[in-house]
């Protein structure tokens, strides 16, 4: 994989979980395992237009798979482990930088 490649999927992933709502799914995704859209969209507190918005760009950014079982669609997060890591640093460096504030100002 070329150079420019890699660091434009690495900040595709960045940006799709930028969003709130994505991070929110991803969360709930690893928590509770694989879920339809209906229960991921009431878990959300979202319509099952934006949670599915949401769904396609984190199908895109090679973060959550799905699977078709009759009429319903299962999702579930691709790579747990990585994913899990890359949240546990952002939620990590969200407390540091929020105490740092706290000193600061």
């Amino acid at each position: 994989m070329r150079v420019v490649e890699g660091r434009f999927r690495g900040s595709l992933v960045c940006r799709v979980l930028g969003y709130p709502v994505s991070y929110g799914i991803v969360k709930l995704l690893l928590d509770k395992g694989a879920m339809n859209l209906r229960d991921i969209a009431g878990k959300a507190k979202r319509s099952k237009s934006t949670t599915c918005t949401h769904l396609t760009k984190l199908r895109l950014a090679n973060i959550v798979r799905y699977e078709r079982k009759g009429a319903e669609t299962f999702y579930w997060v691709k790579y747990r482990y990585e994913v899990e890591t890359i949240l546990r640093a952002c939620e990590s460096l969200v407390r540091r930088a929020s105490q740092r504030l706290g000193r600061d100002f």
